[in-house]
């Protein structure tokens, strides 16, 4: 089950990754999506924790081979955890207040061409030789993610029979959760998996495991404060239409309902 995680990658990734980031946010802030920002900023302080905090200074998974001068690990992994963390947890918590197929598609191109870019683009106009070049040992915490992934969801079961806020929770609604978590570590693991910044080695365990494990232990807890905290009055930006699915014999029918909202939202 043990195995290691390694990225290699220079300045011009760094630069890249922060503009896209910068981009990310003022979207969310020109849709209104604050309640999503705060997401992605919840996000990049639990992803700091976890990498510098806990796996590098508290135990050894994360090892720092080398960097770029003017960086140190503490410098690098808070630009590292916040970029992350940000458009990880904001792109989740968006597609928790999806309501039409457009917008789906929208956020998810965005995320996926933006990444490709940053990771390819370097290959073809390189600024210098610097590299950043770390590792992440897995042997102690993939059991440790299995078990939050699957917690986490039967906790979710448990509260769709028990708890009336989440009364509305479909088995078809936790299926996309689960796909949801897949659907945006995959878009991280498949970019830097083909532009070569992530060697190809063992990649069945980094590619499928890491993309269907690693972001679902933490999706159910996502889900649950966005369920508790998406009524409170914060902005989740503007809805205008919403998906209906009606079972007509064999035949699922989408059937589209105007909501009171005037403008169009992406």
């Amino acid at each position: 089950m043990g195995h290691d995680v390694i990225r290699n990658f220079g300045w011009e990734f760094i630069i890249l990754d922060i503009i896209f980031c910068i981009m990310w946010m003022a979207f969310l802030i020109k849709k209104k999506y604050y309640l999503q920002w705060l997401f992605g900023l919840f996000g990049a302080l639990v992803v700091f924790l976890t990498d510098y905090v806990f796996w590098y200074v508290i135990g050894d998974s994360r090892e720092i081979i080398s960097l770029p001068t003017g960086l140190n690990p503490l410098t690098f992994l808070m630009y590292f955890s916040f970029t992350y963390g940000m458009v990880e947890f904001s792109y989740v918590a968006v597609m928790f207040s999806a309501k039409n197929w457009r917008k789906m598609m929208y956020w998810t191109m965005f995320l996926y061409i933006g990444w490709f870019f940053i990771a390819f683009f370097p290959k073809v106009l390189p600024m210098d030789d610097t590299s950043v070049d770390i590792v992440r040992h897995m042997s102690d915490t993939r059991w440790t993610q299995i078990g939050m992934a699957v917690g986490g969801y039967l906790l979710l079961v448990i509260l769709k029979h028990t708890w009336k806020p989440f009364k509305s929770l479909t088995w078809k609604k936790l299926g996309y959760l689960v796909l949801l978590g897949f659907a945006v570590h995959f878009a991280m693991e498949i970019t830097l998996l083909s532009s070569g910044i992530r060697p190809p080695s063992d990649i069945f365990s980094v590619l499928i495991f890491n993309s269907l494990i690693e972001f679902n232990s933490g999706v159910p807890i996502l889900f649950f404060g966005w369920t508790l905290l998406k009524d409170k009055g914060i902005s989740i930006g503007g809805e205008t239409e919403e998906l209906i699915f009606e079972t007509v014999g064999a035949q699922t029918i989408e059937k589209k309902t105007i909501s009171l909202f005037e403008k169009k939202e992406v």
